[in-house]
């Protein structure tokens, strides 16, 4: 059997796992060649991906028809256009909710997304009514202002979130316009109204990660110095407990202090000040022993630097949550304090942020 042929046999035979396996592959992809969310050249091509694929869609919903042959052939293809620049604006989105995400909630939003995202990358959904498509096409409006003006205003919060979906209705009206003029507004203005209405039950439900935020490192460590630029992070865990940032498990001798470090990235000129809060585990479960604030600058490309130190503490199992402002959760680390009565000179190592 020629080898195009074992291909087209390959490809009957495991037709159902075609679009997962591309889903999977392009979400990967995505995620590595990703970087800053700020970045001006992905702004401008995402705004570029909206208004190409809107225009493809409002097109097709149209009936429109190409009047030459050239015409024609381009159109041929432009279902497949339509949802590779969906496609790729879902996965950029899906993965900057992901950066940003951490308690259970968000990352239930975030699997919701991904949910999304399939449907996207579905040929039977996707073809199954115009619905789906002018939904697709409101999630990446309204996800995209989500992202970007708070990236302008410096800040999040309830303002910046709800000038960005003012912001997205003015974004979609081009579209709507286009289809009111053939009385097809209502296939827009339908899925349109639950995308909005659904972020805004998400986003006071503190469903919705932090966005443009993102945690890069935490770390529990028993020493922090900062010279040259640089912080020096002391650490005493046994080496074979590798998988581990610092002492997570923190064996805790009369004196010591616990040093929580954490790189937080946000855009340029952008500040925020966030919440080291502090839960210890005991017999009633989980719950806050205090709250230290952290203000970050936004700009540097590892990562915003800070820390918080705690030195009331008793032995147990322990978690720090990063929170925003307004509550919130940023990420989480757990760690265990025991009580150490060794005496002895302890081995220190030092990571370097």
């Amino acid at each position: 059997m020629a080898f195009p042929s074992k291909i087209l046999a390959l490809k009957q035979k495991h037709e159902k796992w075609i679009p997962l396996v591309f889903f999977a592959g392009g979400f990967t992809f995505d995620a590595y060649m990703l970087q800053r969310i700020d970045e001006l050249f992905a702004i401008l091509q995402q705004a570029a991906y909206i208004a190409v694929a809107g225009a493809l869609i409002c097109l097709n919903l149209a009936g429109y028809q190409p009047v030459n042959r050239l015409g024609a052939r381009l159109w041929h293809y432009h279902e497949e256009l339509m949802h590779f620049l969906l496609g790729t604006l879902l996965n950029a989105y899906t993965i900057f909710y992901f950066k940003a995400s951490s308690s259970f909630t968000s990352i239930v939003f975030v699997v919701a997304l991904c949910g999304v995202l399939y449907v996207n990358e579905s040929k039977a959904l996707r073809a199954s009514n115009a619905a789906v498509r002018l939904g697709l096409l409101a999630l990446c409006i309204t996800s995209y202002l989500v992202c970007l003006v708070p990236i302008l205003m410096g800040q999040i919060g309830t303002l910046p979130f709800l000038l960005s979906i003012f912001a997205a209705t003015l974004a979609a009206a081009p579209f709507f316009w286009f289809l009111k003029r053939r009385e097809l507004e209502r296939q827009l203005l339908v899925p349109f109204a639950i995308v909005q209405a659904s972020f805004l039950v998400l986003y006071f439900a503190e469903l919705i990660p932090p966005v443009p935020l993102s945690l890069k490192y935490m770390g529990i460590y028993h020493g922090l110095t900062k010279k040259d630029g640089e912080y020096e992070l002391a650490w005493t865990r046994s080496r074979w407990r590798f998988w581990q940032n610092g002492d997570q498990s923190f064996d805790a001798r009369p004196g010591d202090k616990i040093y929580f470090f954490a790189r937080v990235f946000s855009p340029t000129r952008f500040s925020e000040k966030l919440n080291v809060r502090w839960l210890h585990h005991g017999k009633q479960g989980w719950h806050a022993w205090d709250a230290i604030p952290m203000a970050i600058m936004g700009g540097r490309e590892e990562g915003f630097r800070g820390y918080a130190v705690k030195s009331n503490y008793e032995p147990g199992d322990w978690r720090v949550q990063v929170e925003t402002h307004d509550g919130r959760e940023l990420g989480r680390i757990y760690f265990t304090v025991e009580a150490d009565p060794g005496t002895d000179a302890r081995e220190t190592r030092l990571d370097r942020q």
